[in-house]
């Protein structure tokens, strides 16, 4: 490789012919050189080396060398890097050899576990610590010139790396917290060659590091501190030295306990019964790092919150509105919302059926929280149909919801312009969250306080608001980019679902908890504080004669949408744990006019018809059923008959039935055969 002599670049006549130039005519070259005979390149020997001057070849040649044997670098950085390399590479072995005369003690770690105040690894670390002190003590200029180096500060620079290496790995410890620099690495050293290993014991009565006081100390000061009563630390710190003055024990200051018991280590032990564990959980406990929803309807994050508006209504100022959001995690944007004064389980509903079928597309998961509302029957129902996924959150954990950082920011950044805004959350503790209260004294004595429809019209173009906003703001403040309901209209995902038609029949239809009996009059059902007969008509529309025949006294599951309750759903269950099977429709019972005045175009040929289907499913019914069953018992049946029905007698008792139909059709007689005059005489 290219190398210095006597301050001058040369290379060997071997390393040429590396490059490819052939070693006879080198040999001829140099040879030519040497008598006088030619003048080509310049070189030296030393010995029998010859060296041949980098500067007097051809161009040619430099860019052999350059590329062949310098790996592209320019020959004298390539030199320049190479002697660095070979440097350190010496420092790092005289380090190392070096290194290799540090000695634990075995009296330094009897010394360290001794006193009371240290566990068998922490006796071994500082016995470590107390190698590294005795080393550093120990080197002179004398020493670091004989091991190469040029100066007694590189070699401790290069101790002080390898001290800080094991610090960082846990096989070493000092007096007092870490070694950060070479400074305080020096001090610790020049402690340690007037006190010895004793200084690295800490002489501190009043220190309580849990690390470096007894397990005593320690189980009094947590047990004081995890007390639910949650005394103050001033008291704690009273308290136990009253405790300590009977122990015997060193009394410890405020300060000192306040420091030892917020040592991270310590305060896990105490903290989870002094406050709870949904809030050492949410202080403690390290969070779960989660990607945003890669699409819009991936995840509806749903939650509801007072409007936090103030508003007027005869005269009385009021701010009881509350409100349900529906909100899309991906976008951000708020899809679908309600308002009440309460979050009920109609609150919830109302929302999601305005996200639904404003945007026409269904959520691939729902998160919520445990609010009675949100794990009602019905709801619960209605999220199983609208969703392939929903499950709570976490209870009172916000931080787990994408809705709650949803609406802090629409009120923070958006509500709160309005003169009339009541300020955010009563926890907040930034001012910029809590609503100016003479100005809300201002607009309240000058009127300025809305009436409830302007608010509800305000309210409704701050959701507008929030969704027309880009992403991001630039340096000037002004949002860019697409909008938050933009990103959601037009992001195309094969996973989106919209709506079909199934789906705006079926997809509020809940199930109700009881089941209901088919009567006389249908279902009967209230919905909405109005009371309903359902039944399932028959094929012309009027009454339900075929269905009640079947089903009359049945109990039946029921799936209703109560804000579209013309219809509801008929289901009975196959069995203990399986399936439910859907029997039918059933529809509001038509309701005929009282009086003649009142009567509708075609609705008195629908009474008249009513009341022909009445006869037929009654008592003639009965009597021609009870008339075959009893021909069934006494008499065979005619030749040629088949199936089963009113018609399945023998031929001499349909002929004489017929006989009779066609008397009573010429009005002679009342229509009923001899023995069916005897069945209703029975019992008389």
């Amino acid at each position: 490789m290219p190398d210095y002599h006597n301050n001058i670049l040369c290379i060997t006549a071997e390393e040429l012919e590396q490059c490819g130039l052939s070693y006879g005519y080198l040999k001829r070259a140099l040879a030519g050189q040497r008598k006088g005979e030619v003048y080509c390149w310049e070189h030296h020997k030393e010995g029998s080396k010859v060296y041949i001057h980098y500067n007097s070849l051809k161009t040619k040649y430099k860019a052999l060398i350059k590329a062949i044997l310098c790996n592209g670098i320019e020959p004298d950085e390539f030199v320049r890097r190479k002697r660095k390399s070979e440097s350190e590479a010496s420092i790092s072995q005289s380090t190392d050899q070096i290194t290799h005369l540090l000695d634990t003690s075995a009296d330094d770690i009897e010394l360290f576990a001794n006193s009371g105040i240290y566990s068998t690894i922490e006796a071994n670390q500082l016995a470590r610590g107390a190698a590294w002190l005795r080393l550093i003590n120990s080197i002179d200029v004398k020493k670091a010139r004989k091991l190469g180096f040029s100066s007694i500060e590189t070699l401790r620079g290069e101790l002080f790396k390898r001290c800080l290496n094991e610090q960082n790995s846990g096989l070493v410890r000092f007096s007092k917290g870490i070694i950060t620099s070479e400074r305080v690495l020096l001090r610790n050293a020049k402690k340690y060659k007037e006190q010895g290993s004793s200084c690295l014991i800490h002489g501190g009565a009043g220190n309580v590091n849990r690390k470096k006081s007894n397990t005593l100390v320690h189980a009094k000061l947590t047990q004081l501190a995890s007390n639910p009563v949650k005394y103050s630390f001033e008291d704690i710190a009273m308290m136990f030295n009253d405790w300590a003055d009977e122990q015997g024990l060193a009394n410890l200051t405020t300060s000192a306990v306040k420091k030892y018991l917020n040592t991270p280590s310590v305060k896990r032990s105490w903290y989870y019964k002094r406050h709870g564990k949904l809030a050492a959980d949410n202080d403690l406990q390290p969070l779960i790092n989660r990607e945003k929803p890669s699409f819009p309807d991936a995840l509806w994050s749903i939650d509801g919150t007072t409007m936090q508006l103030y508003y007027h209504e005869n005269g009385v100022i009021k701010s009881d509105l509350y409100v349900y959001f529906i909100t899309d995690a991906n976008t951000g944007a708020i899809v679908g919302y309600s308002i009440a004064f309460a979050e009920t389980a109609e609150l919830v509903e109302a929302a999601l059926r305005n996200a639904i079928y404003t945007h026409e597309n269904k959520p691939y998961q729902l998160q919520y929280d445990n609010s009675s509302a949100n794990v009602s029957f019905a709801i619960q129902n209605v999220m199983s149909n609208m969703s392939r996924v929903h499950f709570p959150c976490e209870p009172r954990k916000g931080r787990s919801k994408y809705v709650e950082g949803i609406i802090g920011h629409f009120q923070q950044r958006v509500l709160r312009k309005f003169e009339f805004f009541k300020g955010g959350n009563i926890t907040s503790k930034s001012l910029n969250s809590k609503a100016n209260p003479e100005l809300l004294e201002s607009i309240t004595k000058n009127n300025k306080v809305p009436s409830r429809d302007e608010v509800l019209k305000a309210f409704a173009d701050a959701i507008a608001e929030w969704n027309s906003r880009g992403e991001k703001r630039d340096n000037l403040g002004r949002f860019v980019g697409e909008s938050k309901m933009s990103r959601y209209v037009n992001t195309k995902h094969e996973k989106r679902v919209k709506l079909n038609y199934f789906d705006r029949i079926s997809l509020f239809f809940v199930e109700q908890r009881k089941p209901y009996s088919y009567g006389v009059n249908g279902i009967e059902l209230e919905v909405n504080g109005v009371k309903r007969n359902y039944i399932v008509p028959d094929g012309d529309g009027v009454g339900d004669f075929i269905f009640s025949a079947q089903h009359l006294g049945q109990k039946f599951k029921i799936k209703l949408d109560r804000e579209r309750p013309d219809m509801i759903a008929l289901y009975t269950d196959k069995g203990k744990g399986k399936d439910k099977v859907f029997i039918a429709h059933a529809y509001n019972k038509e309701k005929y006019a009282a009086c003649a005045a009142d009567l509708k175009d075609g609705e008195k040929a629908k009474q008249v018809l009513f009341k022909a289907k009445q006869e037929e499913f009654g008592q003639e019914y009965a009597l021609k059923e009870l008339d075959r069953q009893l021909s069934i018992l006494g008499e065979l049946k005619a030749t040629g008959t088949n199936g089963f029905g009113w018609w399945d007698t023998t031929k001499t008792s349909e002929n004489n039935r017929q006989s009779t139909q066609e008397d009573a059709a010429n009005g002679i007689g009342d229509g009923l055969t001899d023995k069916q005059r005897r069945i209703l005489s029975i019992g008389k």
